[in-house]
């Protein structure tokens, strides 16, 4: 079967001409038919695909978008938006990328930093958005100076019946001088309900799906800010927001440096 075809008004292709006019292999071509991303215009008794003209540019986008290294059902929602949801989506898509030459570049850094008798540091991923409930104080400087309130606000949410998963997190807000401000926080279980009031000093936070670098810890370790900077320093990292101390229980003086590395948006 060779030459045009004549379908209606319209001129046709044989799914040969249609790859010579793209430069899409037929195999290619045959692959986005059968995902539904590019139907032929018609189908001939004898089972041949036909494309017409029009079609060309839709299929460079699909190409494109596939090279884009966006999967079959993105470009499908993208092919039936709106101008204003393609602007949506490539904006989501973009951030999206960012996010992974974000985590390459940890990566790199990461590698090239650890050494095999060196296994102090670790790279720890959050894939899905995570939702904690901080409590606010404001204590006196000293060793483990949060483990008080962290004890109270564990009883608190208790009884208030409110579901946490294992874990007390701590962030540091300030300092100065004989004073430390922070936050006691805990990670909510899905679906977790909370009371109507919970008073100004407490608040929900949201974390978006996060890369950090995590480090071990001890309270009582003089040198443990300094440690912290040098891991830093050492690999190159550059933090995106408050560092998290996680203890497992309230009884550990260890705990868990959390450095927030990268963090996806999510759109």
């Amino acid at each position: 079967m060779s030459g045009p075809i004549h379908y209606g008004d319209d001129m046709t292709m044989t799914i040969k001409e249609f790859s010579g006019k793209t430069g899409l292999p037929a195999s290619t071509l045959r692959f986005y038919d059968q995902k539904e991303l590019l139907k032929p215009v018609y189908r001939s008794e004898s089972g041949y695909r036909l494309y017409d003209e029009k079609q060309i540019s839709s299929a460079m986008m699909i190409h494109s978008l596939r090279h884009a290294d966006l999967a079959i059902e993105e470009i499908k929602q993208f092919l039936v938006s709106t101008e204003e949801q393609k602007h949506h989506l490539i904006t989501k898509w973009q951030q999206e990328v960012e996010s992974k030459l974000s985590s390459i570049q940890v990566a790199k850094q990461y590698l090239g930093g650890i050494r095999p008798a060196e296994n102090h540091v670790h790279l720890v991923k959050w894939n899905e958005p995570r939702i904690f409930i901080w409590f606010t104080h404001t204590v006196e400087r000293k060793i483990h100076p949060f483990y008080a309130v962290m004890e109270e606000e564990l009883e608190k949410i208790k009884k208030w019946g409110i579901r946490i998963a294992p874990g007390i997190y701590i962030k540091t807000v300030d300092s100065v001088g004989g004073r430390m401000t922070g936050e006691v926080g805990f990670l909510l279980e899905t679906d977790c309900k909370l009371p109507q009031s919970i008073g100004d000093d407490v608040y929900v936070e949201h974390y978006h799906p996060q890369l950090f670098a995590t480090m071990e810890g001890d309270v009582k370790d003089p040198f443990l800010c300094f440690s912290f900077i040098q891991m830093l320093q050492k690999f190159g990292f550059q933090t995106k927001g408050q560092k998290l101390e996680r203890f497992a229980s309230i009884k550990d003086t260890k705990f868990t440096y959390l450095i927030p590395l990268v963090e996806k948006e999510m759109v």
